[in-house]
């Protein structure tokens, strides 16, 4: 069974400002969220911000992958992560600068979800995951949370312009 939600959202969800002066962030860090194709954020969580387990890894494999976007983690050195222990996947919250790159960061994902679960695939394993797409001046949500194995069937589905 397929557990997935999407919602258009603007800045009011999410005040980035609001993280930049809880964190401490620097102007220089800042920029990333202007100047990257794809970019990985914390979650907020109570009063803080956390970035998924997944985070930093996902980040690594990105870059390893040598893909032509432009891939940043909007974060200082100090990346506070809050653990979940079970095999899920917690992705991070993954911002997209263009409705046309989200089946790059689809297959991207795909790819690192079957990376992980490689030896384990026998295993149940859900993943969550939300993608905040850029579209014009507003913003579109799309969360999943669901079987590991249904992602990307599920997310090859969705045409972003109906939402």
């Amino acid at each position: 069974m397929m557990k997935m939600t999407h919602s258009a959202v603007g800045y009011s969800e999410y005040s980035l400002q609001e993280y930049y002066e809880k964190d401490n962030i620097s102007e220089e860090c800042m920029k990333k969220a202007d100047i990257s194709d794809i970019l990985i954020m914390p979650y907020k969580y109570n009063d803080d911000f956390y970035f998924a387990d997944e985070a930093v890894s996902f980040y690594k494999y990105c870059k390893s992958m040598n893909l032509e976007q432009n891939i940043e983690i909007l974060a200082e050195d100090n990346i506070k992560v809050r653990s979940l222990h079970s095999f899920d996947i917690w992705m991070p919250l993954i911002f997209i600068a263009t409705d046309i790159l989200l089946p790059i960061a689809i297959n991207v994902v795909s790819d690192y979800i079957n990376q992980k679960r490689k030896g384990r695939e026998e295993e149940p394993c859900d993943v969550d995951i939300t993608f905040k797409i850029k579209t014009g001046d507003d913003f579109k949500e799309l969360h999943y949370r669901g079987s590991a194995e249904a992602f990307k069937e599920n997310f090859e589905k969705i045409d972003i312009n109906k939402l």
